[in-house]
């Protein structure tokens, strides 16, 4: 019996670095919706993607949003209060939504007359009372800009552009470095060696 989940990580985590099929599924199936968000304007942009919960949870870790028009910014769904999502911000407030209404509404939507108040039901306890309150405050702040469209930014990237190979590393997260790997996987042995006698 071969220990797969310990031969599929990565050399520098422990393993031989033979590709997880099913994370790496999960890596690249995160493109399609990370370029409906990035490239709107495109013609398949439309298309309904079927999304998995991991592929959802790897896209909210790495996508943060700079928002200028507000008009292709999920209100309640992605990170675009300095890199925080209201989920973040007040989990509480949050839990006062519908589920269908999660991504019904643009930030360009909610945020006029504050709108996105008409998206809460059910009773609000204290707890629940003094985030909307700190939420009230910060959104007070925020002024759209109609002549900006929004920009998403894949965090996992120093040029803020979708790879596979950060969205595979970004789900070993977590693991334990091998700190000796490169012992191992790299050759110590001169390049030249002159082996002639005399």
């Amino acid at each position: 019996m071969v220990a797969w989940p310990k031969v599929c990580r990565p050399r520098e985590l422990g393993g031989l670095g033979i590709s997880d099929l099913k994370t790496l599924g999960i890596a690249l199936k995160a493109r399609w919706p990370w370029l409906q968000r990035s490239a709107p304007s495109k013609p398949w942009a439309n298309l309904l993607v079927q999304v998995s919960k991991e592929v959802a949870g790897l896209i909210s870790v790495a996508v943060r949003t700079e928002v200028g028009s507000g008009t292709n910014t999920f209100f309640w769904k992605d990170k675009w209060l300095d890199g925080q999502g209201i989920q973040e911000i007040a989990p509480l407030v949050v839990a006062l939504v519908p589920k269908r209404r999660l991504h019904k509404h643009t930030v360009n939507e909610a945020l006029p007359e504050n709108r996105w108040i008409e998206d809460l039901q059910g009773e609000v306890d204290a707890a629940a009372l003094t985030q909307y309150v700190h939420l009230w405050d910060i959104l007070s702040g925020v002024e759209l800009n109609e002549s900006i469209p929004d920009k998403h930014v894949w965090s996992l990237t120093s040029s803020g552009q979708y790879t596979a190979k950060s969205a595979y590393t970004a789900l070993f997260n977590g693991a334990i470095a091998f700190e000796p790997f490169e012992r191992i996987w790299k050759t110590w042995a001169p390049q030249n060696a002159d082996f002639s006698c005399g």
